[in-house]
């Protein structure tokens, strides 16, 4: 379906001329995590040769097993927090290494389908995404305890699973962020991945300036792989408010995803990009 619009091309590659994402992420080996990971590996080369999936680590066991698998793997070089990485720096490596039309980051636990390939796509060749500004593309995530192999095997497995026994989760928990090159991430705080209030405090940065920020919540289909550490992992740690404590005075309620005031949608078949009813709760200046 991903590939339909294409009116005068024969792919996605030759209508941009060179990938259209690079999508990363990082972990260290866990065993209580290895199924999940193990599917993420295979989830995000299903994508391939559209998207580059690239791992920071400093992990050599995980380096291997991504390297193996396709992936392209990177060191993380700054860290926070009791050795997080920090966010922006992952933005900078990988645009530095790696050419292509946008660039991601995602919690390692997500899994995606061809929803995400079309999304950007129209976004980007039917829309016209001014590419040479600053945008961030953001989503909320599908829940599933439980998890197999089996179950994400496929894109359609995966979407069928998602229609079975998934539940779309709160505004506030965002997993994955969709930028633009231009995105000034020299400008962003050194917030690090995996505690809480980077992702709320983004949109609402985001929004303040005045930088294209689209909702692709129910164009595109995000998958977290919900384990017995539950869905609030990041306040569990130590350095939970390592993140928080970085503010001063932030307004997070308006960097919530029903905040965000463009988003995609399909109606009968088409897909458009809507504006949302004004709210003034949402205002972030």
């Amino acid at each position: 379906m991903w590939s339909e619009f294409f009116v005068y091309c024969t792919s996605l590659v030759e209508c941009l001329s060179i990938p259209l994402l690079t999508l990363f992420t990082t972990w260290n080996y866990n065993i209580e995590k290895d199924l999940v990971h193990n599917i993420t590996v295979f989830n995000w080369m299903s994508l391939n040769p559209f998207v580059i999936p690239v791992m920071f680590t400093n992990d050599s066991d995980v380096s291997a097993d991504c390297s193996r698998n396709g992936w392209k793997v990177l060191p993380v070089l700054v860290t926070a927090a009791e050795g997080v990485p920090v966010l922006k720096y992952m933005y900078r490596d990988v645009m530095e290494k790696y050419n292509t039309t946008i660039y991601a980051y995602s919690n390692a636990d997500i899994l995606f389908t061809d929803t995400l390939l079309d999304s950007l796509g129209q976004i980007i060749t039917n829309i016209s995404l001014d590419l040479t500004q600053p945008a961030l593309m953001v989503g909320k995530r599908t829940n599933f305890k439980n998890f197999t192999s089996d179950e994400g095997s496929t894109w359609y497995n995966i979407t069928k699973t998602a229609k079975d026994r998934g539940t779309l989760y709160t505004i506030w928990a965002l997993d994955y962020f969709i930028t633009t090159r231009s995105f000034p991430w020299h400008d962003i705080a050194e917030v690090v991945i995996g505690r809480r209030a980077y992702d709320n405090w983004l949109v609402f940065h985001s929004r303040k300036m005045n930088y294209s920020v689209i909702d692709i919540t129910s164009t595109v289909l995000a998958v977290h792989q919900t384990t017995k550490a539950g869905n609030n992992e990041g306040r569990s740690h130590k350095s939970s408010d390592y993140n928080h404590n970085l503010y001063k005075m932030v307004k997070y309620h308006v960097g919530v995803i029903a905040c965000v005031e463009k988003y995609t949608k399909y109606e009968y078949s088409k897909f458009s990009i809507k504006t949302r009813d004004y709210r003034k709760s949402c205002e972030a200046s």
